[in-house]
């Protein structure tokens, strides 16, 4: 998974809490199913959340969190142990023109409302 954060600024960023939180969702209920998470174009204030949220998840989750670096020719090293070159993304220096069309995907999907969502959360085990 690249995890595109461009724009990430105080304004728009989830707490220190939701991020730890959605961590903790992430090595309870899926440990295995994250492969890697690939964290691009952070700004300073988002790398420094990130560093301050790892040391509180788990060993097996933390190997597979990269935060890319901003450099193009170390971004694209390290995005090369990961994906074939026709893989990498164009806005990371890659040659993948794919969008995702969020609006397309979910047409016929359930999609919750915030309050919906909210009712998930506060009733899901381990979480609530």
């Amino acid at each position: 998974v690249v995890m595109e954060c461009t724009g990430m600024s105080s304004k728009n960023s989830p707490s220190i809490a939701q991020v730890k939180k959605l961590f903790s969702v992430l090595q309870d209920h899926f440990p295995d199913r994250l492969g890697v998470l690939l964290a691009a174009n952070l700004s300073g204030l988002a790398t420094m959340m990130m560093k301050m949220v790892l040391p509180f998840v788990t060993e097996d989750v933390r190997a597979k969190i990269h935060l890319i670096p901003n450099d193009p020719e170390e971004r694209r090293e390290m995005l090369l142990q990961f994906m074939d070159e026709e893989e990498i993304p164009h806005y990371l220096g890659g040659k993948d023109e794919y969008e995702f069309d969020a609006s397309g995907y979910y047409e016929n999907s359930c999609v919750l409302d915030d309050e919906g969502i909210l009712e998930y959360q506060t009733t899901m085990p381990y979480h609530a």
